[in-house]
């Protein structure tokens, strides 16, 4: 029995071919109906039938837009088309629909067509057999592979695909490196271009080998997924693969192999293990092959954090030793890099690495200085980063940190803090600002801010404003001083702005505060 989905937004026309289609072909059954693309999809999923029938034109999304989506499916689309739209029908048929009917809807031509269907679904070759014809699985793979789908079973139309008494199963992981910068060069300049470029040198390279079977499953962002089977020598494919591609299409790529497995329904769980192998590149570097069974978990329970490179580290960026700080870290990176661990290892190892050195900026009380002018780490460590982004990042830290540390010494001596505090006393009647106060100790603005809040614990707009309201507070004792003077002597020209200042300083007006001083004296 063959499954027809019909799709237009007119209900007379779904139940018109909803009645008509088991009259004319016995073997077919309408399997549902929809009166929209959106809707469409959702029964294509559920439901997977041979044929869609759809209008070209309908309301969200068109017939058109709906055969784009339609082509990951291994589905046959028939297009509806009036006659004013016969050149959209034609376009249609060139981008991969079956064929086109013609409203109004004439049996003869309908059945003509579920009959052609019928042949075509029939002999649909089999998965080892590459033909133009052949539908497309790549969605369902995808779906069901990546965890999209609701069950964990693979879709019913995989399950006759796989050859009978197959013993490895394997997934490769193709990543074309730096692809961003590819589709900006003139010779490529369309991402899918160079996806498609990729995957036809890979799919001629495995095509000759004789001894086993490899299959393209689908692409998902700038990774291309293959199935091996019963391949022997996995990671050689991978390297002639790396190879042909540099020599035919001048680009790198990077591989990742999944571990062995017997059985495709283990394949979900050894693709995420071919991913997380393929991380490696960003320790190793472009165009590498990174195998998940030189990633076991006995092997990397064996490998050690270097805790005596960091301490010996922190000792000497305390201690003011640039170069020797630069040795000691690319010492600890090559330490790591040998133990040949796994990307996940190597950035745990790099995340506290780079803790250790923040918390001495907390204990020496200059975070603030020393990440103000940098990246923060989250940055880095929010993305797969390489080993030499790592290192250049440390070493912008590890210079900061001897900056802030030299600075806040010299500043300790020149009793920075007090000289500022000072200026504050005697001008908190003027017009200052910070710029004024930092030009006064001699300061760079932005560094001044920074360092009067860690000496300090209050901003310095904070420390100014509470300040003038403990002055202002004073000189209200006063009873013959208007608010007003009051405003001016403290450094506010708006009596309005001084008094929204001190109410939310000290939570009453300035009236209000008064008021209270006086009646508590009587």
């Amino acid at each position: 029995m063959y499954k027809v989905l019909v799709v237009d937004d007119e209900p007379r026309v779904r139940r018109g071919l909803t009645s008509l289609i088991p009259k004319l072909d016995s073997d077919w059954t309408v399997i549902g109906e929809a009166k929209n693309g959106y809707d469409a999809l959702e029964a294509v999923k559920k439901e997977m039938p041979d044929l869609v029938i759809t209008d070209i034109r309908m309301p969200h999304m068109n017939g058109l837009d709906l055969l784009s989506h339609l082509k990951e499916y291994p589905v046959h689309v028939v297009i509806l088309s009036g006659y004013g739209y016969f050149e959209y029908a034609q376009t249609a048929v060139k981008y991969g629909a079956f064929d086109y009917l013609l409203k109004p809807l004439k049996p003869e031509d309908i059945e003509s067509v579920l009959k052609r269907v019928k042949i075509e679904r029939q002999l649909v070759p089999a998965v080892s057999q590459t033909s133009s014809n052949r539908p497309n699985y790549s969605k369902l793979w995808k779906d069901w592979l990546l965890g999209l789908q609701e069950e964990k079973e693979p879709p019913k139309l995989l399950s006759p695909l796989f050859p009978i008494d197959i013993s490895m199963f394997r997934i490769m992981v193709i990543e074309v490196d730096l692809i961003d910068e590819l589709i900006n060069e003139d010779q490529w300049g369309d991402r899918q271009l160079v996806l498609f470029a990729v995957r036809n040198i890979i799919q001629d390279i495995t095509g000759m080998r004789t001894n086993s079977d490899a299959h393209f499953l689908f692409v998902n962002g700038a990774q291309l997924f293959f199935l091996t089977i019963n391949e022997e020598n996995t990671r050689q494919l991978a390297k002639t693969c790396i190879e042909e591609v540099r020599r035919w299409l001048k680009i790198s790529i990077s591989i990742g192999i999944s571990d062995v497995t017997d059985t495709y329904l283990e394949l979900p769980d050894i693709l995420q293990h071919a991913r997380v192998a393929l991380q490696n590149k960003w320790i190793y570097g472009c165009g590498t092959v990174s195998d998940y069974d030189d990633l076991k978990m006995e092997d990397i329970i064996e490998v050690g954090y270097p805790n005596g490179l960091e301490t010996e580290l922190i000792k000497a960026i305390r201690s003011g030793r640039s170069d020797h700080s630069a040795c000691v870290l690319s010492e600890f990176v090559e330490t790591v890099k040998q133990r040949n661990v796994s990307f996940r290892l190597f950035r745990r190892f790099c995340l506290q690495l780079v803790s250790s050195v923040i918390r001495l900026t907390y204990e020496q009380k200059m975070y603030d200085l020393v990440l103000q002018n940098l990246d923060r780490p989250i940055d880095l460590f929010d993305r797969n980063f390489t080993l030499e982004e790592y290192v250049e990042f440390m070493l912008s830290l590890i210079e900061s940190c001897m900056v802030s540390m030299e600075w806040n010494k010299t500043q300790k001596q020149n009793r920075t803090i007090e000289k500022a505090l000072s200026f504050l006393q005697s001008n908190y009647s003027q017009d200052i600002s910070l710029e004024d106060t930092a030009r006064h100790v001699q300061m760079n603005p932005s560094y001044f801010s920074s360092y009067f809040k860690l000496e300090t614990g209050s901003s310095f707009v904070e420390y100014l404003t509470g300040l003038r309201m403990e002055k202002a507070k004073t000189l209200m004792m006063d009873s013959q001083l208007r608010l007003y003077e009051i405003a001016q002597m403290v450094g506010y020209k708006e009596v309005k702005y001084f008094s929204r200042l001190f109410k939310k300083k000290m939570g009453v007006t300035p009236v209000e505060y008064r008021q209270f001083f006086f009646r508590k004296e009587d």
